[in-house]
C-alpha cells in the first residue's frame, strides 16, 4: 500500500491523448473490451463547430491514487512503476474506491469485485497496451511522461489525484465533468450514520438506558451498513486499512464502541472507553463523505448535518429528563446551522431547505414550558434528518467522464 513519492522531475508512465489525431473510430475501446471486458475504457464524443472530437479515457494511474487510499480492504496497490492495480481476491466490493475516483475509472465486475485498467501490465516490456496498439492514428500513446498535464476544463481538477495523463491540443469543449446520480442501496448507510450520531449525543448526556440504546443503535445499523459490501464472505477485510481509509476506521471504531457499550452495562467504567471510540467513529463517518470527487458531499453541509442530527434529535429529548435551557439552545443552534448550510446547497439543485427545522424551532419554545413536548420535537427532528440524509444519497453531484 506504499504510495510512490515522485518529484516533479521524474518520469512517469502514463497516457498521452492528442485531440487533433483522433478520428473517433473507437478502436481503443473495442480492443480493451475484447481483451478484458468490463468497459474499462470509454470514448465520449463531443460536437464542435465544423466537426467533432472525442476523449479516450480509462484509469490514469495517478500519482495520488485516492482510490488506493480509500480502499478499506487493502485490495488496491501501486507498484514501483506507479501502476495501480486491484487484487480481486482481496476486494470486498464496497465501492468506496469508486466514490473517490473523479474519472469513473473503476467498475464492478459480475462477481461483485471492482475492476479497472491495469495498463496491460502483463504486456509491459513485450508490447504496448491493447488500446494504444489498436489506435490507427497515434492519437492515444503510452510511455514515460516528463510533466503530465491533465488540467483541462472538461475534466475534474487535476489537483485531486494528479493523473498521469497528458492531453495534447486540448479543445474548447462545451462539456462538464460534473454529473449527477443516485447512490444505490443507501438504506444501511443512512441507518448507520444517523444511528451513530444519535447514539453519540444520547450517551454523551448519559440519558436513561444510554448503554443499551447506544449498543442497539450501533450494532443494528452497523450490520446494515457492512451489508453494503457485495462480497460478504470477505467483509471482515473492511478493517485492514486503518492507515489511510476512513471507512476502515469508521467500522472498527464503531464496532469496538458497540462492544464497549455492551460491556458498560456490567462494568460501568467501560463507558469511558466506549464514548471516545464512538467519537472517532462519527468523525470517520464525516470524513468518508468529505470527498473532493463529490462536490455535493465535499460541502460544509456534510459535517453540519452529521453533527446536527445527534444534537437536534437528542437535545429536546434530554430536556424531558434534564430541565436545562442550555440543551434547547444547543439544539436550536444546530437547527439554524442546518438551515443555513442546506440553503447554500440549493445552488446545486438540492430541494430540501430544512423546512421542518422551522416548526422544530417553534416546538423547542413549547418544550421550554411543557417538557414532554420534547418528545414531539425530537420526532420532528428525526423526520427532518431522514429527509435530508435521503436526498444526500439520492442526489449525488460528482466528477466523472465529461458530458455535454
Amino acid at each position: 500500500m506504499e504510495t510512490l513519492k515522485l518529484s516533479d522531475r521524474e518520469l512517469r508512465l502514463g497516457f498521452t491523448f492528442d485531440h487533433d489525431k483522433c478520428i473517433v473510430c473507437g478502436a481503443c475501446v473495442d480492443a480493451c473490451n475484447r481483451a478484458y471486458g468490463g468497459n474499462w475504457r470509454v470514448l465520449p464524443v463531443f460536437e464542435l463547430e465544423g466537426g467533432k472530437t472525442a476523449l479516450s479515457m480509462s484509469c490514469n494511474h495517478c500519482d495520488n491514487p485516492v482510490c488506493m487510499k480509500s480502499c478499506p480492504a487493502v485490495a488496491i496497490s501501486k507498484n514501483e512503476m506507479g501502476i495501480v492495480t486491484i487484487d480481486s481476491n482481496k476486494c470486498i466490493g464496497c465501492g468506496y474506491c469508486q466514490w473517490a475516483c473523479p474519472y469513473e475509472a473503476l467498475h464492478f465486475s459480475k462477481d461483485g469485485t471492482m475492476g479497472k485498467c491495469h495498463l496491460c501490465v502483463d504486456r509491459l516490456g513485450k508490447g504496448m497496451p491493447y488500446c494504444v496498439e489498436s489506435c490507427p492514428t497515434g492519437a492515444l500513446t503510452f510511455g514515460w511522461l516528463d510533466r503530465p498535464d491533465g488540467e483541462v476544463n472538461y475534466l475534474a481538477p487535476a489537483s485531486i489525484t494528479r493523473p498521469r495523463l497528458k492531453i495534447v491540443n486540448p479543445k474548447e469543449i462545451k462539456a462538464s465533468p460534473l454529473k449527477e446520480k443516485r447512490e444505490e442501496n443507501a438504506t444501511g448507510l443512512i441507518a448507520f450514520t444517523l444511528g451513530s450520531e444519535i447514539a453519540l449525543v444520547y450517551s454523551l448526556l448519559r440519558l436513561p438506558y444510554f448503554a443499551l440504546i447506544a449498543f442497539v443503535l450501533l450494532a443494528g445499523t452497523l450490520l446494515l451498513s457492512v451489508g453494503h459490501a457485495k462480497v460478504n464472505v470477505r467483509s471482515m477485510r473492511v478493517i485492514l486499512n486503518l492507515s489511510t481509509s476512513w471507512l476502515s476506521r469508521e467500522v472498527l471504531f464503531g464496532g469496538l464502541s458497540a462492544l464497549a457499550f455492551l460491556l458498560s452495562m456490567f462494568i460501568g467504567n467501560a463507558y469511558y472507553v466506549a464514548l471516545p471510540l464512538l467519537v472517532l467513529s462519527v468523525i470517520s463517518s464525516i470524513m468518508i463523505y468529505m470527498l473532493k470527487s463529490r462536490p455535493s458531499w465535499y460541502h460544509p453541509d456534510t459535517p453540519m448535518s452529521f453533527l446536527g442530527a445527534g444534537f437536534t434529535v437528542v437535545s429536546p429529548l434530554a430536556y424531558v429528563f434534564i430541565h436545562s435551557p442550555a440543551l434547547l439552545v444547543l439544539g436550536a443552534v444546530f437547527a439554524v446551522g442546518e438551515i443555513i448550510t442546506a440553503r447554500s446547497k440549493a445552488k446545486m439543485g438540492f430541494k430540501d431547505r430544512r423546512i421542518l427545522n422551522l416548526p422544530y424551532l417553534v416546538l423547542e419554545i413549547a418544550t421550554f414550558f411543557v417538557p414532554l413536548a420534547g418528545v414531539v420535537t425530537a420526532v420532528v427532528s428525526i423526520l427532518s434528518e431522514i429527509i435530508h440524509r435521503r436526498e444526500f444519497f439520492q442526489k449525488v453531484v460528482y466528477y466523472g467522464v465529461p458530458t455535454v
